[in-house]
C-alpha cells in the first residue's frame, strides 16, 4: 500500500478554501492546545503534533507550497493503480528546476557528489539552505536521437577533464546513472541511481532516459529507461532513488516527478531561517522585542516575497497574537513571552537539547551530535540524552533506519560520555518521567546491537547503571513508585540492569508499598531475583511482604495453614538470609500441618543461618518434625539433617528419627557419605537408644565388610576408622585397622596422621616401621608443576610433624624402632622450624622437654633454632633488599611463642634507625 499523503488541511481542522485569517486562529488555537508542556502526560504524540501543525501552516501559508502541495493532493485523489504511461511531446519544463515525488511535498531530489538521494530539509539537518537546494539544481539535456530523450543532470556538476560546471545548456557534468544488468536481474528492488559522466554518445544504455507525461498528476513526468524499455524511475522511501520494473509495483513507490523552477527556491525558505541570523547578530539569549522583528528587513522582505503579505499584519493581530502562536509552535528554537512580547532564540545547547528530547529519529541524532560541541553535550539534560541513545538503540536493531555504522558509533560514544559527565555532575533533576529513564536504561544496553564497538560495549552498561539510577531517583521525587506508574514487575526490570548494588537502599524503601496487595508468586520472583543480583536490602523488603502474605495477619502463636507451596516459600525467605526470625516464627505456626519433606527442607535452611535467638522456634519445629517420621527422606536430607543435629543442640529431638531412617536404607549410600554420617551420628550416640544403636551396627557391619573396605579411597578408610573408634564398634575397628595396615606403606601421610592414635593402640610396631617410607614417599621430586603441587598438598606440614612426635613419644614402649623414627623425625622437622604456628612451636618446645624429641641428637639444634627464629632458615624465605637485622624480626617468637629478650632488643634498634 502506498503512503497516502499527509492531509495538511485536516491537520489544521480548516477547508481547502478557508481563508488566511481562519487559517492562523486554527494555527494558534492547535497549537496553544498541543504543546508539549500542556500535555505532559503523552508528551511524545503532542511534539509528532506540533510537528505536523508547523509544517501544515508552512505549507498552506506559502503560495508556491501550497499549489505545488494542491498539486499533489489532486494526484493523489487520481491515483488507482499502475495507469500505463503516455507518450508525451518535450513538455515546458523549467531550463533549471528541482524534482519532487508526487505525493511528497516536503522532499527533493538532491545529488550528493555521486550520490542521489531523496530528502525533506529535517531529513538533512546538517545542511543549511543554500546548500540543500544547491544539491537539488538539475536540468534536462535533450538527445535528437529518440523524441522526449533526454539526460538528468547536475548543474554546477564537473566530470573529470570538464573545464567549468555543468550549466542549463551547455553540455558537460555528471549525469543520472543506473547499472542495466542490474535494475533488470534485481526484481522489483531495481538498480539504485547514482550520477555518472557521460560525453556525447557514451553510456546511452545507463544514462538515457524518455520522459512521459504522468497519467495521474498534471504536469508531472516519469522517466523510462531508453535502453530497459518496461523500467522506470523511482523514488523508494524514505530516500533511494532507483530505477525499477514499471510491472512490478512495490510499497510506497513513486514514478512521478514535479519541477519546481529553481528560480524559485528562495520560495522555500522558512520564517525560522529568516529570523535565526536576527538573533544570531545580537549577544547570547538577548531578548528582542516583536515590534522591532516587524521593522527587520528581512522579515519584511520574507513576508512580502515570499508570503506574498505584509508582516503579521492587522488582521493578524486582530486574531489574538498570531505572531505568539507562531514562537509557541517553534519552542524547542525560540523561548517566547507572551505578557512582554518578546522572544529570544535559545542557545545551541538549548536547542540541542529540545532537537533530541523530541523523541528523534536515529539519523537526526547522528546529525545533530555530529555538529554539536562537546560542551553542549555535556550541558545536555538527562532526559535528552536518554531519548537520543535510545533512538540510536533502536537503529541498531534496524539498519535501515540508521546513518553509516562510523557515523553512529561516533555518535554513541560521544552521547555516552557526555551521559557520564551528567553523573559526575551529580545533578538528581531529570526532565523525562521516571519510567521513560527505565525503558532507555534497558534500550541502551542494545547500543551497537550484537556486535558493538569495544568503547561502546563498556560504556553503554555504565550508562544502563547510570539510568537505571536516576529512574529511581526520580520515582522518589514523583512521590513515590506508585505515583511514578510502576508496578511490582518493573522492580526486575530494575533488577536485571547493572549497578543493582548501588541502588538497593533506595529501591527497598521505594518498593515497598509496590508488594501491598500483589499476589505471593509476584512476590517470591522478586525475593529470588533480589537475591541472585546480591540486593540485601530488596531482598528483606521482598522477604517481609512475603511473610506478611504467609501469615495472613495472624497473632505470633496462631496456626498458618501449610501447603507444600508455602512452606517452600519460608525455605526461600531463610536462604536469602533475610526476616529469619519471623520466617521462623511462622515456620513453627506451619509445623503441625506441614509435610515432613518439606518442613525438613525449610528447617535446614533456617537451622544454617538463625542465630541463638532463634533456638526456642527451631527446637519446637524439630520437636514436631521428629514426631512425623523420616520415612520418605532420600540419603542427601537425612546426611544435611545428621550433620545439622551433631553441631547444633537445639536439633538433638533429629538424631534419633535420622539414625534410624539411615540404618535402613544404609546400603543405597555411597562410601563417602556413609562415613560422614557414622562420624557424625559417633558424636551423639548418647541419644540413641538400644534398639536403634543396634539396627545402626548391623546396617554397618552389613555395608562394610572386609571385601568393601579394600573399595574404600584412603580418605573414607581413615574416616570409617575414626567412626568405629567412636561407636565402640571393636570388629569393624579392627577389620578397618587391618585394611589400613595392609596398605601401608602406600596410604596419604595426611589421611594416616588421622588414624595414628587408633593404629598406635593396635599395632605400633608396624605402623611406627612404616611411617619414614610415607613421609618419604611424600617428598619424592615431582615430574612437573602439577605433579609438584600434588606432592606439596599431601606432605605433612611442620606442625603436623610435631603432632606426630608428640604421638610418637607417647607409645610405652621404647624400642630401637621408635627411637630411630623419632631421630628420622627431627631430621625432617629441623629445616621446617621457620615455617612452625606460634602454637607449634610451643608444642614442639613442650617436646623438647619430654623423652620423645628431647632424647634424640637434634634436639640441641632444634632449640639453638627455635630460640634464633631465623637458623636454618631458607635464603628464599627473606625479604629482599632489606638488612639481615631487619629479615630476622620477621621471625620473632621465640620457644615459648613469644618474641625474645634478643628479638627484643634487635626490634627495638631497627625501628629507631628507621625514625
Amino acid at each position: 500500500m502506498r503512503k497516502p499523503l499527509p492531509d495538511y488541511y485536516a491537520a489544521l481542522e480548516i477547508h481547502e478554501d478557508s481563508d488566511e485569517l481562519t487559517i492562523k486562529k486554527a494555527y494558534r488555537r492547535l497549537v496553544l492546545q498541543w504543546h508539549p508542556d500542556r500535555n505532559p502526560s503523552d508528551r511524545e504524540a503532542a511534539e509528532e503534533k506540533i510537528r505536523l501543525l508547523n509544517i501544515a501552516y508552512e505549507t498552506v501559508t506559502n503560495p508556491l507550497k501550497r499549489e505545488t502541495y494542491d498539486l499533489q493532493r489532486a494526484a493523489s485523489k487520481k491515483r488507482k493503480g499502475p495507469l500505463k504511461p503516455r507518450s508525451a511531446p518535450r513538455v515546458g519544463v523549467p531550463k533549471e528546476f528541482m524534482m519532487q515525488p508526487v505525493g511528497h511535498p516536503e522532499s527533493f531530489v538532491r545529488s550528493l557528489g555521486r550520490r542521489v538521494v531523496v530528502h525533506s530539509r529535517g531529513d538533512a539537518p546538517d545542511a543549511n539552505f543554500q546548500s540543500f537546494f544547491l544539491g537539488s539544481k538539475f536540468a534536462l539535456w535533450w538527445l535528437p536521437e529518440v523524441n522526449n530523450m533526454c539526460r538528468i543532470r547536475s548543474l554546477g556538476s564537473k566530470a573529470r577533464g570538464d573545464k567549468r560546471a555543468a550549466a542549463a545548456g551547455r553540455a558537460g557534468g555528471l549525469n543520472m546513472a543506473f547499472d542495466p544488468h542490474k535494475a533488470k536481474t534485481a526484481g522489483a528492488a531495481g538498480g539504485e541511481v547514482r550520477m555518472a559522466p557521460a560525453n556525447k554518445g557514451q553510456k546511452a544504455d545507463s544514462v538515457n532516459f524518455v520522459t512521459k507525461a504522468s497519467p495521474i498528476c498534471e504536469g508531472a513526468l516519469r522517466f523510462e529507461s531508453a535502453s530497459q524499455r518496461g523500467q522506470y524511475l523511482a523514488f523508494i522511501p524514505p530516500s533511494h532513488l532507483r530505477v525499477v520494473p514499471f510491472l512490478e509495483e512495490t510499497e510506497d513507490r513513486v514514478l512521478d516527478f514535479l519541477f519546481v523552477d529553481f528560480a524559485s527556491m528562495f520560495k522555500f525558505i522558512t520564517l525560522q531561517e529568516v529570523l535565526e541570523p536576527i538573533f544570531s547578530s545580537e549577544a547570547p539569549g538577548t531578548w528582542i522585542e516583536l515590534s522591532k522583528l516587524q521593522d527587520d528587513e528581512a522579515v519584511k522582505s520574507h513576508f512580502k516575497e515570499v508570503m506574498g503579505k505584509e508582516v503579521w499584519d492587522a488582521e493578524a493581530v486582530r486574531a489574538k497574537s498570531i505572531e505568539g502562536a507562531y514562537f509557541e509552535g517553534h519552542w524547542a528554537t525560540f523561548e517566547y513571552k507572551p505578557q512582554e512580547k518578546v522572544a529570544r532564540l535559545r542557545p545551541r545547547h538549548e536547542r540541542l537539547a529540545k532537537r533530541l528530547r523530541a523523541t528523534p529519529k536515529a539519523e537526526e541524532v547522528v546529525a545533530a551530535v555530529s555538529q554539536s560541541a562537546e560542551g553542549d553535550l555535556q550541558n545536555l539534560p538527562i532526559g535528552a540524552l536518554a531519548r537520543a541513545l535510545t533512538a540510536l538503540a533502536k537503529a541498531s536493531e534496524d539498519a535501515a533506519h540508521a546513518q553509516t555504522a562510523d557515523e553512529s558509533t561516533a555518535a554513541q560514544i560521544r552521547l555516552l560520555a557526555a551521559l557520564r559527565a551528567v553523573k559526575l555532575k551529580g545533578e538528581e533533576s531529570t526532565d523525562i518521567p521516571a519510567f521513560e529513564l527505565l525503558h532507555s536504561a534497558e534500550k541502551v544496553q542494545e547500543l551497537g546491537g550484537d556486535n558493538p564497538d569495544d568503547t561502546v560495549l563498556v560504556q553503554r552498561t555504565a550508562a544502563a547503571r547510570i539510568l537505571a539510577s536516576k529512574a529511581a531517583h526520580a520515582a522518589n521525587k514523583e512521590g513515590g513508585m506508585i505515583e511514578a506508574g510502576f508496578t511490582l514487575p518493573d522492580v526486575l526490570r530494575f533488577l536485571l540492569l547493572p549497578g543493582t548494588a548501588g541502588r538497593d537502599m533506595l529501591l527497598a524503601t521505594a518498593c515497598v508499598p509496590l508488594f501491598e496487595g500483589r499476589r505471593l508468586p509476584e512476590q517470591r520472583e522478586v525475593l529470588r531475583t533480589a537475591k541472585e543480583r546480591n540486593s540485601t536490602n530488596l531482598a528483606a523488603a521482598a522477604g517481609t511482604a512475603v511473610l506478611k502474605t504467609l501469615s495472613r495477619g495472624g497473632g505470633p502463636t496462631d496456626h498458618v495453614a501449610a501447603t507444600d507451596d508455602h512452606v517452600e516459600t519460608v525455605k526461600e525467605v531463610a536462604q536469602c538470609g533475610v526476616r529469619l526470625p519471623a520466617a521462623a516464627a511462622l515456620l513453627r505456626r506451619m509445623a503441625a500441618t506441614a509435610k515432613p519433606l518439606k518442613l525438613a527442607e525449610a528447617l535446614m535452611s533456617l537451622a544454617q543461618r538463625c542465630g541463638p535467638g532463634q533456638a526456642e522456634d527451631l527446637q519446637a519445629i524439630a520437636e514436631t518434625l521428629a514426631s512425623k517420621g523420616f520415612g520418605d527422606f532420600s540419603p542427601e536430607l537425612l546426611l544435611e539433617i545428621v550433620l545439622a543435629s551433631s553441631k547444633n543442640e537445639v536439633l538433638e529431638a533429629l538424631v534419633l528419627p535420622a539414625a534410624s531412617a539411615a540404618a535402613n536404607i544404609l546400603s543405597k549410600w555411597s562410601f563417602e557419605d556413609m562415613v560422614k554420617l557414622l562420624l557424625a551420628l559417633a558424636r551423639r550416640k548418647s541419644l540413641f537408644s538400644p534398639e536403634v544403636a543396634a539396627a545402626l551396627r548391623g546396617a554397618a557391619e552389613k555395608c562394610l565388610t572386609a571385601e568393601q573396605l579394600q573399595l574404600l579411597c584412603p580418605h573414607d578408610l581413615a574416616g570409617m576408622a575414626l567412626a568405629a573408634l567412636g561407636h565402640g564398634w571393636v570388629e569393624l575397628q579392627e577389620a578397618t585397622s587391618q585394611e589400613l595396615l595392609r596398605r601401608l606403606p602406600h596410604f596419604p601421610a595426611k589421611d594416616l596422621l588421622t588414624v595414628t592414635p587408633v593404629l598406635l593402640q593396635a599395632q605400633p610396631s608396624k605402623l611406627i616401621g612404616a611411617w619414614p617410607k610415607v613421609l618419604s614417599a611424600s617428598e619424592q621430586p615431582a615430574k612437573d608443576a602439577k605433579a609438584a603441587a600434588k606432592a606439596k598438598s599431601e606432605a605433612l606440614s611442620a606442625d603436623q610433624l610435631v603432632q606426630l612426635a608428640r604421638l610418637t613419644s607417647q607409645v610405652p614402649e621404647t624400642t630401637a624402632k621408635r627411637d630411630a623414627f623419632l631421630e628420622d623425625l627431627a631430621e625432617r622437622l629441623l629445616p621446617k622450624v621457620h615455617e612452625l604456628s606460634a602454637a607449634g612451636r610451643a608444642r614442639l618446645s613442650a617436646e623438647l622437654k619430654s623423652q620423645g624429641l628431647g632424647a634424640t641428637a637434634k634436639k640441641v639444634a632444634l632449640q639453638k633454632s627455635l630460640s634464633a627464629g631465623v637458623i636454618q632458615q631458607p635464603p628464599t624465605s627473606q625479604s629482599e633488599g632489606q638488612p639481615a637485622s631487619q629479615k630476622r624480626a620477621l621471625t620473632p617468637t621465640g620457644p615459648t611463642g613469644q618474641l625474645s629478650k634478643k628479638q627484643r632488643g634487635t626490634q627495638f634498634r631497627n625501628k629507631k634507625r628507621t625514625r
